[in-house]
């Protein structure tokens, strides 16, 4: 059975806005105890789920049957409700109560009216904490599981069934019969149930679930007093053996009292919680489910070689099963069985098509969105999540993986996991229809996995640069560890453009260019990247601005499409630059409540003057009243390219068919990016100092600073060093000023480059009355690294956590692309970071020391001080 929870478990998450649900909350009880709350008051309808880490795998020798056996045994009394009297009373409230085993878990679950909340909790809380398990009880009810057994070996599909499992797992406990068998039942005694219970219901072993017309809080008092008397010891470690059985392909044939022949196909495939689930799932879903399905359209109806036929893919811990079974005439079994098999096998050499991974995807939300209609289905797929699948939260995570799966993820994992190896036939017959040779199945099985060729290789790991006849530069670069796409489009602009009439310009460009295009609303275009879980918005740095998206691998030619239709025809309504100007107004004065922002604003003026890097980026309450849907069109137009422009494509994509959607979406575009011109910076115009006094502050904020290599400047290595020489809590200044001489709180060096400039400094917080002593401390050690260079071991040291820095910044796909863009933008090429760690290790000691004395002199240093 293929279990399919995540769709309709965030669907749960999804719909909480409705006034009658409110978010599931989590609780751990002193206990241990896990409990899960959800609120849901559209019907006066209570569920409460026990779910138990124990199942028929739990079990050891002389205990086999004895989890099914408990769940029989749970409701026949306890000493304060005699044998009977629990369901009796439920089903008086017009409640329903019931439980189920299975290999990894047990479920105790009981329904009513929410008017009898209260007692039904304590009803299905007595049962599974004190139940009596009497003796005369027992005995009656080993008669009744054994007639179950006995009922299942009437069934022709149960038999089947076990023979499957048998073939498939073998002596694993997997293999063995959930229920038992009637010696193994018999065999069990109320001790050995007592031993059971003590070793594998205790609380932290244990998740309570409560979902519908409930209080949170009142529910949550009810479940500790109910619940109390569990051990609160941990359970005991358990681990499952590993499968062994005989290399495949295994065949079985059964002789059974049956008029229609069944045929069984299954593998063995990873369980929870590997990550190989979600393509197999899908596997399933597009080889079995539904009459569109392959095996059902090619073999049934096209072939017509079965009466009916599905596929699934079963997960629970540890090892699962990839299973396809089919109904059919005796004399049709020959030819059937190894068209099934090469239909099954079909995925691995043609993945699916995109209107087949469709159809997976909303036939597996679908399923799940029909049963979150009841209480007690909410409260199964929250149970589920909780206690097998890490969180109930991770409901949200297997919808997003689910529908990111690839095609070639889908013929990955079929090819990876359908192995003739770990294939078992089961093939059910008549008594007297005749059997097919066992040889002959095997030489059929074997040609059909010969016949199977390999999916095709991924691609090459490397970014890739491609030039588009629009003239804009496209790098791409896959990635597949993560089903993920990252996209950045990065132009030549910003804060560089700028004047003091249109300070704060291009960072409101940025919040409004994503309000609005030819083909959406602001509100269109946010429901539509909400919808799909993706990103899209912009950005503005001092010499480069752009767009940034971020989508599911599955979205990916959407996020190109509605980054392209951003990028290309905004529209920059007049109500959403208003809205968007108004947030920027509020920054403003946010930022003014902050002294350290507030000396920051104060520094870069000083150090950068009147060119434009001297404004603050947010501009000025002044400069933004003029700034008008108008403004933002014509700096939009000085940005827009194509040629000019860099686009970089991170994430699980092939490079030329990237290529070819961009071409189409960029096709009669013209125009180059216009490159602003850099500013003059002086940086030797004499030491500049500049006090603000600000009676009411408690501390002093004190910057000192340089103009400094720029973005693209070779120096710029040896700058990076020192910042981390005299930085962090082992850096000179850190040990030194705040460690021996308790003189500043914060001390932290600083070097920021753009494109066209840098800069390096010190920013201090200091207390009244040591300001002059922290600022010659200050001095000493800079004075100190103009005259000599760092120690091998600090230099060393600096080395690793620079270089160490880069590679954990660097790990996010956006991080790649915006790294990439940005370099190539500004002509150092798109892998430079990739050479980063060469040049960072070729910086020596002479050339710290130069670097110093270029940058960090007297007659360069500007001084803000601002406080009391």
């Amino acid at each position: 059975m293929k279990r399919r929870f995540g769709c309709a478990a965030l669907l749960f998450l999804v719909l909480l806005p409705s006034l009658a649900l409110a978010a599931p909350q989590r609780h751990r009880l002193p206990s241990g105890l896990t409990v899960i709350i959800s609120e849901n008051h559209e019907a006066p309808v209570v569920s409460f789920q026990v779910w138990a880490r124990a199942g028929s795998a739990y079990e050891r020798l002389g205990e086999y049957g004895i989890t099914h056996l408990i769940e029989h045994m749970i409701f026949k009394g306890s000493p304060r409700h005699p044998a009977g009297e629990m369901a009796r009373r439920i089903e008086a409230l017009g409640g329903e109560v019931n439980a189920y085993t299975t290999l990894d878990h047990t479920n105790y679950h009981v329904t009513a009216a929410s008017r009898h909340a209260g007692l039904a909790l304590e009803l299905l809380a007595d049962a599974v904490v004190n139940a009596s398990f009497g003796e005369a009880d027992l005995a009656r009810e080993k008669e009744v599981v054994a007639e179950e057994i006995r009922m299942n070996q009437d069934s022709p599909d149960r038999r089947r069934g076990q023979e499957v499992l048998g073939l498939a797992f073998g002596d694993h406990p997997y293999g063995r019969p959930v229920i038992g068998t009637p010696e193994s039942v018999r065999g069990i005694s109320r001790q050995v149930i007592l031993d059971y219970r003590a070793r594998w219901y205790r609380a932290a072993n244990l998740v309570v679930v409560a979902v519908g017309d409930l209080r949170a809080a009142e529910t949550l008092a009810l479940i500790e007093k109910a619940f109390a008397g569990l051990p609160q010891e941990p359970a005991p470690a358990f681990d499952l053996p590993p499968v062994k059985v005989p290399q495949g392909p295994r065949l079985k044939i059964m002789r059974d009292k049956v008029k229609q022949a069944a045929v069984s196909l299954s593998w063995p495939i990873p369980g929870l919680p590997s990550d190989e689930v979600y393509a197999l799932d899908v596997a399933a879903s597009v080889a079995g489910e539904g009459k569109t399905s392959r095996l059902w359209s090619r073999v049934k109806e096209k072939l017509g070689l079965v009466d009916g036929v599905e596929a699934s893919a079963y997960t629970p811990a540890q090892v699962g099963l990839f299973q396809v079974e089919a109904r059919l005439a005796p004399e049709k079994v020959t030819q059937a069985w190894p068209a099934l098999l090469e239909q099954a096998l079909s995925l691995a050499a043609q993945p699916p098509t995109p209107a087949e991974m469709e159809r997976a995807r909303v036939n597996n939300q679908a399923d799940f969105v029909r049963s979150r209609q009841t209480m007690q289905g909410q409260a199964r797929m929250l149970g589920y999540f909780e206690l097998l699948r890490g969180g109930y939260q991770k409901a949200q995570e297997y919808l997003e993986r689910y529908r990111a799966v690839s095609a070639e993820q889908v013929a990955a994992g079929v090819h990876a996991y359908l192995r003739p190896e770990g294939l078992s036939v089961v093939i059910q017959l008549p008594e007297g229809a005749e059997a097919p040779d066992e040889a002959q199945l095997a030489a059929q099985a074997r040609e059909a996995f010969a016949r199977l060729s390999p999916p095709p290789p991924p691609s090459a790991t490397g970014a890739q640069r491609i030039q588009l006849d629009c003239g804009l530069t496209l790098i791409v670069k896959p990635r597949r560890d993560v089903p993920l796409v990252s996209l950045v489009l990065a132009a030549p602009g910003g804060q560089v453009s700028e004047g003091p009439a249109e300070a704060g310009l291009h960072q409101l460009w940025s919040k409004a260019i994503t309000r609005g295009s030819r083909a959406h609303s602001h509100e269109e275009l946010a429901a539509l990247l909400e919808d799909r879980a993706a990103g899209l918005h912009g950005f503005a740095s001092r010499s480069t601005a752009g767009l940034v998206g971020s989508f599911l691998a599955q979205d990916w030619r959407l996020g190109l499409s509605l980054l392209t239709e951003t990028w290309r025809h905004p529209t920059f309504p007049a109500d959403q630059v208003q809205k968007a100007k108004e947030d920027q107004l509020a920054r403003l004065r946010s930022q003014e409540d902050q002294p350290t922002a507030r000396a920051f604003k104060l520094f870069r003026r000083l150090l950068y003057g009147d060119t434009p890097y001297g404004l603050d980026p947010l501009g000025t309450p002044q400069s933004l009243a003029h700034l008008d849907r108008q403004a933002l069109i014509k700096a939009h137009q000085r940005l827009a390219g194509p040629q000019g422009l860099v686009l970089s494509v991170v994430g699980d994509v092939e490079p030329e068919t990237v290529r070819g959607e961009l071409e189409r979406l960029w096709a009669g575009a013209l125009g180059r990016a216009e490159a602003p011109v850099p500013p003059p910076l002086n940086g030797a115009a004499g030491p500049r100092a500049e006090r603000v006094k600000e009676a009411k502050a408690a501390q002093t904020q004190i910057l000192l600073g340089y103009l400094a290599p720029s973005a693209v400047d070779p120096r710029r290595f040896a700058m990076q060093l020192w910042e981390a020489v005299l930085g962090g809590q082992g850096g000179r200044l850190f040990s030194d000023l705040r460690d021996r001489q308790s003189l500043a709180y914060g001390v932290q060096p600083f070097y920021s480059s753009a494109w066209h400039s840098g800069s390096f400094g010190v920013y201090m917080g200091v207390g009244p009355g040591k300001e002059a002593t922290a600022l010659k401390g200050l001095m000493a050690h800079l004075e100190r690294a103009r005259r000599e260079p760092p120690s091998p071991e600090e230099l060393e040291r600096a080395k690793g956590y620079l270089l160490g820095s880069q590679a954990i910044d660097l790990q996010g796909y956006e991080a790649q692309a915006t790294a990439m863009a940005v370099d190539e933008l500004m002509g150092l090429g798109f892998d430079h970071y990739l050479k980063v760690p060469a040049l960072v290790q070729a910086v020596t000691p002479a050339d710290m020391r130069q670097v110093a004395q270029e940058v960090l002199g007297p007659a360069r240093q500007v001084e803000l001080t601002l406080g009391p």
